[in-house]
């Protein structure tokens, strides 16, 4: 399958950007910014296109971890960044299995750790891999300083905030790189652009083949990701993914076909990651207001997946779940003349899929009780008859 996979981490980052802007302040943009401010201090290094490349993706996936560590610490009852190490280790297991160019180890590990051993794991200089401190400063300046507000006032507020922490967080050679790399004028000169320009400009990624086997293990930790954003739905994105898979073997569609459907399947709700936990894990009904609210959902999964270059259908197919032929569907109110095959089946799978799951407040629903609720459907002019009827079939054995 053809995937530009630094374009759809820089997405991705997007939603990782929501879950920290709603627990701990981060700006949307983050993850981006830190993957370029790491990236210009790499070059600066002279480091190699492919290790530009891996850099930039860890930098971007620094925190990919955070909504596994959070759901972690609300099982405990704990307080939320009580065990900062904790996100670190999470997320270094969950990239071991990334189709890196370059060897990335413990760079996720140890992107929180001070040169002078102050760190979660008192690590110090000679023991952090560099790409690891690089990430390090850009995540701390652009959390402490809001990199992103350009401006001379702000630029000095990044230079008193290096030259405090030279020696201790970040190390002469690294804080000499950024000063020599970011002078002031450079820096005025980026609130010009956007930050997913310079970013394919300072690192240019593009398409590449992976098989079936890579995608799936990238697909998986962003299926973990995305569901534990909510304990309601922890198995929703790759069950439902896996069931999309058995109805494209059983319409009889491509291999490369059956593929992009799983990937659709698995970000189908990557938009719930812009959605705040207070409407996700309400435990009552959403009143009108929170009711649009969590509509939203389905437009962010547009508004994300559109950022990534040749994930035209996939964004379409993901984006669209929550449709109906009526028209009485969301985001995009579309009929039944503008849904396509595709469209129409992941909107069937995903009712299926909710329906027949367990929940904390449910337990999941038997075969029968799904299709008798989604015929229902079907004569009230919502879903595909003759895809509920293939449902009914392919999903009975």
């Amino acid at each position: 399958m053809q995937l530009d996979f630094n374009g759809l981490l820089y997405a991705v980052s997007y939603a990782l950007d929501c879950v920290e802007g709603e627990l701990v302040g981060a700006q949307t943009g983050h993850g981006k910014w830190v993957a370029y401010i790491s990236v210009l201090l790499g070059k600066k290094l002279q480091y190699t296109q492919d290790e530009l490349l891996d850099l930039a993706a860890c930098a971007a996936l620094h925190d990919n971890a955070f909504t596994l560590y959070i759901a972690e610490e609300r099982n405990k009852n704990e307080k939320i960044g009580s065990n900062v190490g904790r996100h670190c280790i999470l997320g270094q297991e969950n990239i071991k299995e990334f189709p890196f160019r370059t060897d990335v180890s413990d760079v996720i590990l140890y992107h929180h750790e001070n040169i002078d051993g102050s760190g979660p794991f008192g690590k110090k200089e000679e023991e952090i891999p560099m790409m690891s401190q690089i990430i390090h400063l850009a995540d701390t300046l652009d959390i402490n300083c809001r990199f992103q507000e350009i401006s001379v006032e702000n630029y000095q507020k990044i230079m008193t905030f290096l030259e405090k922490r030279r020696g201790n967080w970040y190390s002469d050679k690294l804080v000499e790189a950024f000063k020599q790399t970011i002078p002031v004028e450079r820096y005025l000169e980026l609130a010009d652009y956007k930050i997913e320009d310079l970013l394919k400009e300072s690192v240019p990624g593009g398409q590449r083949e992976y098989s079936f086997e890579q995608v799936e293990k990238i697909m998986h930790i962003f299926s973990k990701i995305i569901d534990y954003k909510s304990m309601f739905t922890r198995l929703h994105s790759e069950q439902l993914a896996q069931k999309l898979v058995k109805m494209a073997e059983y319409y009889g569609y491509s291999r490369e076909k059956t593929e992009r459907l799983y990937v659709a399947g698995i970000l189908h709700d990557i938009g719930k990651m812009a959605i705040g936990n207070d409407i996700l894990e309400k435990p009552a009904k959403l009143n009108e207001e929170e009711f649009v609210q969590m509509k939203n959902h389905a437009w962010y999964t547009y508004v994300i997946l559109s950022q990534i270059e040749g994930f035209e259908d996939i964004t379409q197919w993901a984006s669209r779940h929550h449709e109906k032929l009526n028209g009485k569907g969301y985001p995009f109110g579309l009929t039944a003349e503008q849904l396509s095959k595709e469209d129409r089946l992941i909107g069937c799978i995903d009712i299926y899929q909710a329906l027949s799951e367990d929940r904390p407040y449910k337990n999941g629903m038997s075969h029968d009780t799904c299709m008798s609720i989604m015929r229902n459907m079907v004569r009230e002019g919502y879903i595909d008859a003759d895809i509920t009827e293939d449902v009914a079939k392919v999903m009975q054995s």
